[in-house]
């Protein structure tokens, strides 16, 4: 029931395996009255407070009692804010007697001014708690709990203690939150699966194509070099949701303008590329631009950028989940303006539209099943994605080391490494690919995930995905697999460390 039995859990949760987690969370759960909000705190349900890195700081130094400098130092030798309370407070094992209610009021404060009554209620918060909840009161509230958790994990847990299956909480999750899904479960309810404004959907994801592999009865698109997004609009409020659920409509005021000018409510399911002056689809690393700079202004003038609608999934209220793809299509080229539809190749053969697709600079084609329903959050072979043939994977960043001359101050070489079971195996090196931007940017984000430092190699928790790609899988006389000369091409920011590749599709590849 409270903050000393949920940082007590969260100990247990850090290091353990996914399968292990599932069982200490369902043991767990009995202990609290509010299972709904531990839930919700755990799949980080609530809002990101965007207090940023240097104003936390500061909020704890205060709070603390310390100086900006000495935190800072303590944040360096431990990893992130909370490790470094933790060591700071070290010996203060007297609990407090938090309640999870009042800490889910803490998670949601206004973090915007140091000066205020925010502030006050977080300080006095912070001093009373013990070291351990220190750590993990400020790891969620930076959104950051570096536990290892996947909402995959209180999927599965939830299934087990309310006596469900997991296929079928992940059909609910495609329609509610987790949050929504326990307190119907503790009603003894069943979730309603329908769409509503402002609850995120998984998007459908599709799989790489096999030779002449294709549905009977097929639709062929565009595959657009963009991030993808899932864009709610009701009357003139528009939510535009990252592939992982996370709000990123901040970052483009100017698709969100786009968006309001469209009839009807509407979900629709969108990718936005980077596109140069004359229109032609430019190189997806120019998006960085628009999630890094603070100024959208001149972010939209460094990188303008397109949209691209290729399918719907609500109208006015009507779902069309389940209807057939050639149906959703049918209504996405009435409601959506010719110039943001998706290009369909109507007349085309499959090698025909791929090599225009290649020709216009994009980068490939997709093949849909045009009989299927969207399968929201399933990877699906009613969905192929057809690219030229290279070695492509996504990786994460598992070691680093910091570079020379002008990059001694970043990381800029990395081993990289792909699932195997519940670890992870290594691959290779890549150091080549990266702007001196995005070196700085993941720097910044490794420093918060050290895991140890051994002989010049800064070992790091899986946090960081890369999209790389690589001309040749090599095994050495040990028979360890790598790939030869790995090159970065973008961080998957949209990509949880558990949607990596896995070293049997390395194998295939070979």
């Amino acid at each position: 029931m409270t903050l000393s039995i949920f940082s007590r859990m969260n100990e247990r949760l850090e290091g353990s395996t996914p399968t292990e987690q599932v069982q200490i969370l369902n043991s767990s759960l009995s202990s609290f009255n509010n299972r709904a909000l531990v839930i919700q705190i755990l799949a980080l349900e609530y809002p990101v407070n965007n207090i940023g890195e240097t104003r936390a700081k500061a909020w704890v130094a205060k709070a603390m009692g310390v100086f900006d400098d000495e935190l800072d130092e303590y944040i360096k030798t431990w990893g992130d804010v909370g490790e470094a309370v933790f060591e700071m407070d070290e010996g203060n094992e007297v609990d407090s007697n938090i309640t999870i209610q009042q800490l889910h009021r803490l998670l949601n404060l206004d973090c915007s001014r140091i000066n205020s009554h925010s502030y006050f209620l977080f300080s006095q918060a912070l001093l009373q708690m013990s070291a351990r909840e220190k750590k993990w009161f400020l790891r969620y509230w930076l959104h950051k709990p570096r536990n290892g958790v996947h909402t995959t994990v209180p999927k599965k847990a939830m299934a087990r203690y309310y006596s469900r299956g997991v296929r079928e909480i992940t059909k609910f999750a495609q329609y509610n939150s987790l949050y929504e899904i326990c307190l119907d479960l503790e009603a003894g309810n069943t979730p309603e699966c329908k769409l509503t404004h402002g609850q995120f959907v998984s998007p459908m994801l599709a799989k790489p194509r096999k030779g002449a592999e294709k549905p009977d009865e097929y639709i062929v698109d565009i595959k657009y070099d963009g991030n993808r997004y899932i864009i709610h609009k009701q009357d003139s409020h528009v939510i535009i949701f990252n592939r992982k659920g996370n709000i990123a409509t901040d970052q483009y005021p100017d698709v969100v303008d786009i968006i309001k000018e469209f009839d009807g409510d509407m979900i629709i399911d969108t990718e936005i590329y980077p596109v140069n002056r004359d229109g032609s689809p430019a190189e997806h690393k120019m998006l960085g631009k628009r999630v890094h700079k603070k100024d959208k202004t001149e972010a939209m003038r460094e990188c303008p950028v397109n949209l691209a609608v290729f399918d719907i999934l609500s109208i006015d209220g009507t779902s069309l989940l389940e209807e057939p793809l050639r149906n959703r299509m049918v209504t996405l080229k009435e409601i959506i303006p010719k110039e943001y539809q998706t290009h369909t190749f109507d007349n085309d053969t499959i090698k025909s539209a791929y090599n225009k697709a290649i020709d216009w600079g994009y980068e490939g084609i997709m093949i849909k099943d045009s009989t299927m329903a969207y399968d929201a959050g399933k990877r699906s072979k009613g969905w192929l994605k057809y690219k030229p043939p290279r070695i492509e994977l996504d990786v994460v960043i598992t070691s680093g080391h910091y570079g020379k001359g002008n990059r001694t101050h970043v990381f800029s070489s990395f081993g990289i490494s792909v699932k195997d079971g519940s670890d992870y195996v290594d691959v290779g090196k890549v150091g080549t690919g990266f702007s001196d931007e995005e070196l700085v940017t993941i720097t910044n984000e490794l420093r918060k995930s050290i895991d140890r430092y051994d002989n010049g190699t800064y070992f790091f928790l899986p946090r960081i995905v890369l999209q790389v790609t690589s001309d040749l899988v090599t095994t050495d006389a040990d028979g360890n697999i790598g790939l030869r000369f790995p090159r970065s091409m973008r961080v998957r920011n949209d990509k949880y460390p558990a949607d990596i590749d896995t070293i049997n599709t390395v194998r295939e590849m070979m």
